[in-house]
């Protein structure tokens, strides 16, 4: 009976770590994101850990994931998370399958190349 009742509490503590959140950090300075490639599994809840390393402000766009995500919770407004100065911020959501495309819209920042892509296989 023990035996079985520990076999239960593996299996119920094995589900609940698969449906816990990847943590992922990407790091926002001047003027780029490491890393610049960001790889997900599709379907697999995901927190961004979004950290801003410079004074200035950035932001992490990308219209296009968010839109195809699911259960996207956090502070996205418009396909962006806005990223004050020297400060972070967490957006929870389960990714879906394609290649988007990432980007810091502030003046000049794309140009300078802040720019990356979102990968989710």
């Amino acid at each position: 009976m023990r035996a079985f009742a520990l076999a239960a509490l593996w299996l119920a503590t094995a589900a609940l770590a698969q449906d816990a959140p990847t943590r992922v950090e990407v790091r926002l300075s001047s003027f780029d994101f490491t890393p610049s490639t960001i790889r997900l599994a599709a379907g697999r809840p995901v927190v961004l850990h979004l950290v801003n390393d410079g004074r200035g402000g950035h932001n992490f766009s990308a219209p296009e994931f968010f839109a195809a995500a699911r259960n996207v919770g956090g502070q996205v407004h418009d396909g962006s998370v806005e990223v004050p100065g020297r400060q972070s911020v967490e957006v929870r959501l389960t990714p879906a399958r394609g290649s988007y495309r990432l980007r810091c819209t502030h003046t000049l920042h794309t140009a300078f190349g802040m720019i990356g892509e979102i990968v989710v296989e």
